[in-house]
């Protein structure tokens, strides 16, 4: 494909609602599996060693040269979540004392989340691979008509990944692959300031984003035709967030001077994860799927943005110390899926897993409200013509219910005490276009 062409798609891709992801409740903690269209019918089983398409320069980048042509994915995913928080808040101000607030409220909305795959053989042992996809991604947004508004309105946090990869063909059997990961990310917190009376509400809207790098390495191992198994790694990579805070309402108007911050900042780290697939073909008609998927969450502490904007010892400040807990532990996503080859031009999928939050009972928040999840899936794949490939699939989250008891959120002279739940889960349905030039 000519490079102005994958240019091209890249700026729609980024334009077409990337930075509107809302997956709260689709991925664990704010970690996102799917990053083509196709496995979402199998919940990713087999994510590292099926490489039945181009997203596997992503999942592993080995797995590229397994394809003699170029190939081009397209893929989009509509994540419809629901997300209730019933509970109460109470909220201390220096000027109110403690009030406590009774609240229900439904934080999740519908998004997309697309991504764009391609991958080209260089020679007979060579291969590259380009991929667009979001790997990390959470929102919620709770509005202004309750009081969780007093805790949060919207948060949200966005990274877009630019992936370029290359294989390389060791053995007959053995390949090895290594990729570049180049990600945007975008992040913002959101809730109401008060000093009591809602026509006292003023809003405060922390927003920040910035630019870093990672990588990713991959390994496949062909047993034979009808057995591999795929081993891929993904680094840590640290994001160094800068942007603005604003404090803007009747709070601010009091005083007579804008209440904003230049200078906020917060570092944010992308935790490493690890994986293991495998791809048997048990009869011709059907392959057997399994991953098993390791992510190292606990080297995120506590969340700490810098210079935020808000009233602090009763006068106007923008720079403000906003501490947030949260100590991740290490957690584990599988899945087990298979592919029932109904005919040349149809393939039936389904999947079944378990996705382990990193996220500690003491330290829930209403802004990631998330617990560990099961899930079940079902797609299909369509071969239209021989270059043009259509897939479908769905998944249905269920999600325990989370207890969100965290300790008190401070943010200037306001400090808001949680005690609640939230019942969360999610369909998922997808779409993909798989387009072979040659």
């Amino acid at each position: 494909m000519p490079p102005f062409g994958l240019r091209r798609m890249a700026f729609a891709l980024s334009t077409l609602g990337l930075i509107g992801v809302s997956a709260q409740a689709y991925a664990s903690a704010f970690q996102i599996w799917e990053q083509d269209g196709a496995s979402i019918g199998s919940y990713h089983a087999g994510y590292a060693a099926e490489a039945a398409d181009a997203s596997i320069a992503f999942y592993n980048p080995a797995g590229i040269t397994r394809f003699k042509n170029q190939q081009l994915v397209f893929s989009s995913a509509g994540v419809m979540p629901n997300i209730k928080f019933k509970g109460n808040l109470t909220v201390d101000t220096i000027n109110n004392g403690n009030t406590i607030l009774p609240a229900t409220a439904q934080g999740g909305s519908f998004a997309f989340v697309p991504a764009l795959h391609y991958v080209a053989p260089i020679s007979e042992r060579v291969g590259f691979g380009f991929s667009i996809d979001v790997p990390f991604a959470a929102k919620t947004n709770y509005g202004h008509s309750t009081d969780v508004r007093y805790a949060a309105t919207q948060t949200y946090l966005t990274v877009i990944d630019y992936s370029p990869s290359f294989a390389f063909k060791m053995t007959d059997k053995a390949s090895f692959g290594a990729g570049l990961d180049i990600q945007e990310m975008k992040a913002e917190f959101d809730q109401v300031g008060t000093i009591g009376g809602t026509e006292l509400d003023t809003d405060g809207i922390d927003s920040a984003d910035g630019s870093a790098f990672g990588y990713h390495l991959g390994a496949l191992y062909e047993f034979n035709v009808m057995t591999r198994v795929g081993l891929s790694y993904h680094s840590q990579v640290v994001h160094h967030l800068t942007g603005t805070s604003r404090f803007s309402g009747p709070i601010a108007a009091f005083f007579g001077i804008p209440i904003t911050s230049d200078r906020a900042k917060v570092n944010m780290t992308l935790p490493p994860y690890t994986a293991l697939s495998l791809y048997h073909r048990v009869a011709p008609k059907m392959a057997l799927m399994a991953s098993a998927i390791y992510t190292q969450w606990n080297l995120i502490r506590t969340l700490t943005l810098l210079n935020a904007s808000g009233i602090l010892n009763s006068e106007p400040n923008t720079t403000i110390t906003v501490t947030v807990p949260q100590y991740f532990q290490n957690s584990w996503n599988l899945s087990l899926g298979s592919d029932y080859y109904l005919t040349d031009r149809v393939t039936l999928r389904g999947g079944i897993g378990y996705d382990q939050t990193p996220v500690r009972d003491a330290y829930r928040t209403v802004q990631l409200p998330d617990n560990d999840r099961y899930v079940i899936a079902f797609g299909g794949h369509y071969q239209a013509t021989t270059t043009l490939g259509v897939d479908m699939g769905w998944a249905h989250l269920f999600m325990n219910k989370a207890h969100i008891i965290p300790p008190p959120q401070v943010t200037g002279d306001q400090t808001v005490t949680t005690n609640g739940s939230v019942r969360a889960g999610a369909d998922v349905l997808s779409a993909q276009l798989t387009w072979d030039l040659v």
